[in-house]
C-alpha cells in the first residue's frame, strides 16, 4: 500500500484508543510482492482553493520477504486545475525505501516536486535501546528520536491486518515513514470495518478479480494522520481510506487533502515472484 508523503487535510475523528496487542490467534501475515497502478480522479472539492479537475496516477511496488526485508517504490503524479486556485498545479512525489523484515530498521529516499521546486530527503531509522533513532543525511544532517512503540510502514500494514483478523475496530499508533523531510513522527488512528464480500470490488475495479486475490479477506480502513504534539481533540493532517487485503494489497483508495479529495481506482496489478521464506 502506498505511503503518506503528500499533504494535509481536515476531518474529525471521535477518539484515540491505546495501542494494544493483536490477537495471538491471527493467521501469519504475508505481504505479497506486487506492483499496483491506481488511476487518480477528483472525488470532491471545497474552499477558496477549490479544484475543478484532477487527474493522475499512483504506482506502488513492494518486493522482498520477512526474511530478506521489504523494498518499496512509490510514485504519485497529480495534475490539478481550478479557476479559483491559480490555474494548473502539478505534483510529483517519489519515494523508495527498504524496511527490515522484523520492522526494526528503515532506509528511505524521498523526492517531492511541486511546480519548479523539488525537495530531496535521505535518511535511515533504527530501533535502539531507548527508542527509534533517526538519522537524516539530506537535505541537512540531523539526528532525531521517536518513541519505542513507533511503527514503520510495512510493520504498520501487518498490524492493521492482524487487527482486522482480531475484529478490532480502532487501532492507534505512531508511524514514521520518512516523509516531510524525515522530521515528523505522526500519531495515527485507523478505523477498521467489517470484512467485505469477496466480489465487493469486481464491478468498479476489474483488477480486483485477479486470481491471487480470490479467497483473501479484506477490510475497509480509514487511516487518519495527526501532527505530533498537541492535546485535546485534534483535527487530522491527512486522511486516506482504502480496502486492505490480508496479503497487503489495497484498492478503492481515497486521498483527502482538505480542500479536495482524490479517488484512486486499482487499474492493474502484477504479482511478482516470492521466495520460499513466506510460503
Amino acid at each position: 500500500m502506498p505511503r503518506s508523503s503528500a499533504a494535509i487535510i481536515a476531518s474529525s475523528v471521535l477518539a484515540f484508543l491505546a495501542c494494544g496487542p493483536a490477537s495471538a490467534d491471527a493467521p501469519k501475515v504475508v505481504l505479497v510482492p506486487h506492483r499496483a497502478i491506481y488511476e487518480l480522479s477528483l472525488l470532491s472539492s471545497r474552499g477558496v482553493n477549490g479544484v475543478d479537475e484532477a487527474r493522475g496516477r499512483l504506482v506502488f511496488e513492494i518486493t522482498g520477504t520477512a526474511c530478506e526485508g521489504y523494498a518499496t517504490n512509490f510514485r504519485q503524479v497529480t495534475q490539478l486545475s481550478g479557476t479559483e486556485s491559480g490555474g494548473d498545479r502539478s505534483f510529483d512525489v517519489r519515494s523508495t525505501s527498504f524496511e527490515s523484515g522484523d520492522g526494526t530498521a528503515l532506509n528511505f529516499t524521498n523526492d517531492s516536486t511541486r511546480g519548479d521546486t523539488t525537495e530531496h530527503t535521505e535518511g535511515r531509522a533504527k530501533a535502539g535501546p531507548n527508542g527509534i533513532e533517526i538519522s537524516i543525511q539530506k537535505p541537512e544532517e540531523a539526528q532525531l528520536s521517536a518513541p519505542a512503540d513507533t511503527l514503520f510502514p510495512n510493520a504498520h500494514i501487518k498490524r492493521l491486518i492482524e487487527e482486522g483478523y482480531a475484529g478490532d475496530k480502532l487501532f492507534s499508533t505512531k508511524i514514521f515513514d520518512g516523509s516531510d523531510t524525515g522530521r515528523k513522527v505522526y500519531d495515527t488512528l485507523a478505523v477498521i470495518g467489517a470484512p467485505l464480500p469477496g466480489d465487493a470490488g469486481a464491478e468498479s475495479e476489474p483488477a480486483s478479480k485477479a486470481a491471487q486475490l480470490q479467497g483473501h479477506p479484506s477490510w475497509p480502513v480509514t487511516l487518519s494522520y495527526f501532527e505530533p504534539g498537541g492535546g485535546g481533540e485534534r483535527q487530522p493532517a491527512y486522511v486516506m481510506s482504502f480496502v486492505l487485503y490480508d496479503n497487503g494489497v489495497s484498492r478503492a483508495m481515497k486521498l483527502n487533502y482538505g480542500d479536495f479529495a482524490l479517488k484512486g481506482d486499482l487499474k492493474s496489478i502484477e504479482f511478482l515472484s516470492s521466495s520460499a521464506c513466506d510460503k
